[in-house]
């Protein structure tokens, strides 16, 4: 039992490595030749997770071996284009100036169920506004809308908008400081410390959660759980 179950943590941080190599994709964006690579090795690590009779190693070099090829395939693939039309294939056009391309329909065999249901997740109800409907290789449909069907923009009404598109900067979690992220917020311990004390919060392990804002506030919840016990 033991045995089983060292061999089944080190596989399992051994497939979340591979995973992590191929790149950060989600597996919804994964291409068809990365989604046979990731199929591939969970089976292959269910083998030598079962049978502990089998060598660990004969189950690892597979997959090592595997990610090896994703990761050259992906090398390859970013500097040839006829290796990604050959791979990932290429873009389709299935819908162009508000009529469906029913010739690529039929050759990528879908039903217009599929794609009404993909025009409706986009809020788009009427084929007519869509100008080109493109299919991209991981199987997601882009929709270019005609210019007088765009959401209205800041830029187009020509107005400045009021705030950035800075990002909220975590400073605590579960009471512990991120230390990384205190010079992306231009701030120390010290900074830290301070705005805790002027919050009656003497100590950073009672703060659940701490970040700050783009306007440079702070934002703090404490620690109910911790909060109850004192």
């Amino acid at each position: 039992m033991l045995i089983t179950m060292i061999r089944t943590v080190i596989l399992y941080f051994v497939i979340v490595g591979a995973i992590r190599a191929l790149g950060k994709r989600q597996s919804g964006e994964l291409e068809p030749a990365e989604l046979a690579i990731v199929i591939l090795i969970a089976d292959l690590a269910a083998v030598p997770m079962q049978n502990t009779e089998l060598p660990i190693l004969l189950g690892l070099i597979p997959i090592i071996v595997l990610m090896s090829i994703g990761i050259i395939l992906s090398l390859i693939t970013m500097k040839s284009p006829l290796a990604r039309r050959i791979f990932y294939g290429k873009p389709s056009i299935i819908i162009e100036n508000g009529r469906l391309n029913q010739a690529e329909i039929q050759r990528l065999r879908l039903n217009l169920d599929e794609i009404a249901e993909e025009l409706r997740l986009k809020n788009v109800t009427d084929l007519t506004t869509v100008k080109y409907g493109i299919l991209e290789t991981d199987g997601n449909l882009s929709l270019i809308l005609y210019p007088k069907y765009q959401p209205v923009t800041v830029g187009d009404l020509d107005l400045e908008p009021k705030s950035t598109a800075e990002l909220n900067i975590t400073l605590i979690t579960n009471g512990r400081l991120l230390k990384d992220n205190l010079p992306l917020a231009g701030l120390t311990r010290e900074d830290i410390e301070k705005a805790l004390k002027e919050k009656n919060i003497s100590r950073m392990k009672d703060v659940f959660y701490m970040l700050k804002r783009p306007d440079g506030s702070l934002f703090i919840v404490k620690d109910e759980k911790r909060a109850r016990k004192t």
